[in-house]
This record gives C-alpha cells, structure tokens and sequence, in this order.
C-alpha cells in the first residue's frame, strides 16, 4: 500500500504517501544542518534539530490545511472529495469530478494559496510578538511565515494542474465557453512553466547547488508530466462522453440460473467463456451477478454444496446503468463504487453488460484506427473482448496515459 489513512476531517479521509516521511527527515535535517545553525549558531545541536522537526511539522499540517480549503469549497459547493493524499510535492485533493462552472473552478482553486496566504500572515504576527521575549520561537514563526507565503506563490504559478494554473483555466474557460480548450491553453503553460523550473534546476547544478538544483529539475519533470496527462485525462473524458453504453455493451451475455452450484459455474462458464462476470437470471428478470470475486469468497470444498443464487449479490445491492448513459458516466459510477462490470436495464430488462475493461480497449481502439473501425474490431457482434484482471483493475484515471506509440485518435481531435 503506498499510503496510510491518519483520520479524517470534515468527512474527507486524509492519507499520507510514504514518501512524506522523506520529505520530513529533508526538511528536519536541511533546517537544524543550514539554515538554523547558520542563523542561530549560538543554538544547541538538540535546540537545532528540535526546531528543524517543529519546522517540519508544521509545514505538514500547513500543507493539510491547504488542501482541507479546497475540500471544504469543493463539498459546500457539491462537489464531493473522497479523500486527501499528502506526497513528496504537496498534497492532491481527489474530486469525484471535474467542476461544471469557470466560476467553481476559480473558488475551489484560489482558496488554497489564500490559506498558505493567511497561514504565513499568522506566523508572521507570532515572530512579531514572541520576538521581544522568545528568539527561538521568533525564529521558527519567522521561517513558517516564508515556507507558506513561498507555497502560496509557487501554488500561484499559471501552470497546470497548480492551483494558478486552475485559476487561469477558469478564466480562459469563462471567456471561451470552452473547457477542454481552456485545459490545453492552461496545460501547454504548465509545460513551459515546467521547462523554466527546470531550467533554474541546471543553472543551480552548474553553479555548484547540486541538491538545490536536482531538486529543482524533479518538480519540473513532475510539473510537466502533470500537465499533459491531466489535459489527456480530461481530452479522454470528454470523448467518452460523447459515447452510449449501448454502443460498446456486451449484449451476448449468455446467463446463469440462480439454481446452478458454483462448481458448475467455474469448469462449464469461467474456465470456457472469456467473461469473468455472469447475469442471474430468474422468470426472465435479473435476480443478480455473480463473479471471481464473489466465488473467491467460498471456501473450495463448499463450492460444489453453494448456489449461484447464495454466492451472487442480488440486483438490489447492484449498481446499475440504462443504454442512454454516456461512458465517462460509467466510468465514474464503476470508480466511485469500485466495481470492474455494470448491467445495463431497461426498467427491469437486462439488456446487457459494460465493464471497465472493454471500456478501456474500446478507448485504445479508437485512438489506434479511428472511430468507426473501432465500432466494427471491439464488438462486430455486440461482445466486447476479455475483461482480463490487469485491464478491468485499472482505476478510471489510468485512462489518461495511452500506450507509448498511440495517439491517432487524439490527434485527430486535439484543439488546433
């Protein structure tokens, strides 16, 4: 696991990356090392590296509340946040979906920087007042004032996907009624911000900052790398949006009835057919799906004793889609409840089955031969390929980064 839950704040979980433990000891050491023994050489090794954690500290929870501001807008506003991951460059707050409105955008984007804002103008007022009686603890509000007035600007910075970068994005979005072309304006800025940060990186390595300057090239690599597969993520939304469920749904989905027993199941169904899910159906109607997850949860010698119908999870508990729906629908449902396969009904008619997988390929198709031959290679006959584990476990997000080599179909619908 790459993070690890540490609470949660206004019903939003907050996780913490392990490489945050890095970036406190870099913080603690590059504070109690430098700046703190070079300011304050009168300071002991303990007074030092006390500070430098205290420093460090803070500037998590500086980050937090940074992120914790656009969660709060964004879910006064409903637009929900599922969770909060603090990493090795900052913090990310992950929405549900994009905003609707330039005008949500630019809120949800400026509260933050205006939070490290107020931050640095606290810790500012507390070096003001401790500094008659307190110089350590002057000293400290001093550098906690910097570290969040210098988080506010780079946040600042036009580039997306940073903060500034949002901003401007809305701004370009409320002038052209165009998101996607506001997102490839804002992205292509984000790449040349990027190559300018970088470019600070090498000066600094020349000029003998080696650490500085390394550190620098990396933000700038993940800067850059950030803003093209944001505007591909969203480039890839707005094409799946624009496709039915019913133009890509398995309609061959070839049912069980709720009587057969799971040993039945896996040798005549799983282990021939390519589906890795099946319909149950009674008098007609959908009673439920059963899947490999559903048989992995019964013990192998009771699989010749249990059901279909005991095993599945029954269509009340089933989350469902009509052949109206647009894909970037789906994918969003299938993210938001983590499931890998939907039915498709028409009242209560099953008319066929979607999964992630064949989403996916059906994405990859298209970007490979166009549209149209797309339509006729995915499901000539209404069955799309094999929704195998390493395609159908991909989160929705993994659609942003086509294949090396692809990017037929993008160029074709790339804004000019």
């Amino acid at each position: 696991m790459s993070s690890f839950k540490i609470g949660r704040i206004f019903g939003v979980d907050i996780g913490v990356h392990w490489s945050w433990i890095f970036i406190f000891a870099i913080v603690t050491w590059s504070f109690a090392t430098g700046v703190l023994a070079s300011v304050y050489p009168q300071w002991s090794s303990a007074a030092r590296w006390g500070g430098g954690a205290v420093i460090a500290f803070i500037f998590f929870i500086s980050i937090l509340l940074h992120e914790v501001s656009h969660s709060v807008v964004s879910n006064r506003n409903g637009l929900p946040v599922r969770n909060i991951t603090l990493f090795v460059f900052g913090g990310v707050s992950n929405l549900t979906r994009e905003p609707d409105t330039p005008g949500l955008e630019f809120w949800i984007a400026i509260v933050g920087p205006l939070t490290s804002l107020a931050l640095g103008a606290l810790f500012a007022v507390g070096w003001a007042v401790s500094r008659p009686f307190n110089e350590e603890l002057a000293g400290i509000s001093a550098y906690l004032a910097l570290i969040n007035v210098s988080l506010a600007v780079f946040n600042m910075l036009p580039g997306f996907p940073l903060d500034g970068g949002r901003v401007f994005r809305s701004i370009v979005w409320k002038r052209n009624h165009d998101r996607l072309r506001a997102t490839h304006t804002a992205s292509v800025l984000g790449q040349w911000i990027a190559y300018g940060i970088m470019g600070i990186g090498i000066l600094y390595t020349f000029f003998g900052g080696i650490f500085a300057g390394v550190w620098f090239l990396i933000i700038g690599f993940f800067l850059r790398n950030s803003s093209v597969a944001s505007y591909e993520q969203l480039l890839i939304e707005s094409t799946l949006s624009q496709i039915c469920v019913r133009d890509m749904m398995r309609t061959h989905i070839h049912p069980v009835g709720p009587e057969m027993t799971l040993e039945e199941l896996v040798h005549e169904r799983f282990l021939r057919d390519d589906a890795r899910a099946f319909a149950v159906v009674a008098a007609g109607e959908l009673a439920g799906l059963v899947t490999l997850s559903d048989v992995r949860k019964v013990e192998r010698d009771d699989w010749s004793r249990t059901s279909v119908y005991r095993a599945m999870t029954p269509v009340a508990r089933l989350h469902t889609v009509t052949p109206d729906e647009n894909l970037a629908q789906v994918l969003q449902l299938m993210a938001k409840n983590d499931v890998n396969q939907l039915p498709v009904l028409r009242g209560r008619e099953l008319l066929g089955l979607v999964t992630r997988g064949d989403i996916m390929r059906y994405v990859h198709v298209r970007e490979d031969l166009g549209e149209q031959a797309a339509r006729e290679l995915v499901h000539p006959d209404g069955h799309g390929g094999d929704d195998d584990d390493g395609l159908a476990r991909r989160s929705a997000a993994d659609l942003a980064a086509p294949p090396p080599g692809r990017g037929g179909f993008l160029r074709h619908i790339l804004p000019r």
